[in-house]
């Protein structure tokens, strides 16, 4: 940010704007992609205090501050108004190098394949009760050996394209093996299936893995798109999961992955 767009965003953040020039400002971000990025980055910024130490240095800054005040601040003069001025823009200087400072660190330390690795949680079959019969596939599964699931799942060729279980395991030892594409394109199928089949089975872990694949691939849309969805679902079995990859870390995937 630079000269006056900084200060006027700084104040539109403070919301200490005149009202004409509130709305004017909310313009600008709304339709200048540049202004809409520099109020983004300063917004990180602002809520990445939060993640870092640097709060108390800026609270410290800002007690000192009220503290050093000359008596012409109190009692304004022409001189005093100089010297207010003066240390209003020091302090000013030092809140946003620490703000900015926090907001940088966190803003380059986000990055897909971290949100991945810190979101990712092994997938384990569960144990059915009365199951009569165990798959090549769930048996090669149970034992982590993902070449053999992979190998069971091209055996049995096109039939298995509507058994949902069958291309979910199969996606996950794509998935575990880093074959993003291929992991990707059993998820989708699977929730395809249950679109034309108006039915849910596998759909959440589907939909859960698959914005996990897409993570791990750089598709950030396509990630934070469903990521955003089962966040906004209570009853999804990935909601909580989902819901621990913090709204900042979303928002900067979001602005670097549209560049």
């Amino acid at each position: 940010m630079e000269g006056r767009n900084e200060q006027l965003l700084i104040n539109y953040l403070d919301r200490t704007l005149e009202e004409k020039e509130m709305r004017e400002m909310e313009a600008l971000i709304n339709n200048d992609q540049e202004t809409r990025r520099q109020w983004e980055f300063l917004q990180l910024a602002v809520e990445a205090v939060e993640y870092s130490a640097i709060y108390d240095q800026v609270a410290a800054v800002k007690e000192n501050f009220r503290t050093i005040q000359p008596a012409e601040v109190l009692q304004p003069s022409k001189k005093g108004v100089r010297v207010q001025m003066r240390t209003l823009r020091r302090v000013a200087a030092v809140l946003l190098f620490c703000v900015a400072g926090a907001g940088a660190y966190k803003y380059f330390s986000v990055s897909a394949t971290r949100v991945y690795q810190e979101a990712f949680i092994a997938y384990t079959l569960p144990t059915t009760r009365g199951q009569a019969t165990i798959t090549d596939i769930e048996q090669a599964y149970r034992q982590q050996e993902w070449q053999s699931v992979i190998a069971a799942f091209n055996t049995i060729g096109t039939s298995s394209l509507n058994d949902n279980k069958t291309l979910f395991l199969a996606g996950m030892a794509h998935l575990q093996l880093h074959q993003y594409a291929s992991a990707s394109t059993l998820f989708d199928q699977v929730l395809a299936n249950n679109i034309r089949n108006a039915d849910d089975l596998y759909q959440d872990e589907a939909q859960f893995y698959g914005a996990l694949t897409h993570l791990a691939n750089h598709d950030t849309q396509q990630a934070i798109a469903l990521l955003t969805k089962i966040r906004a679902d209570k009853g999804h079995l990935y909601h909580e999961q989902a819901a621990r990859i913090g709204n900042i870390d979303l928002q900067i995937l979001k602005i670097k992955g549209g560049r």
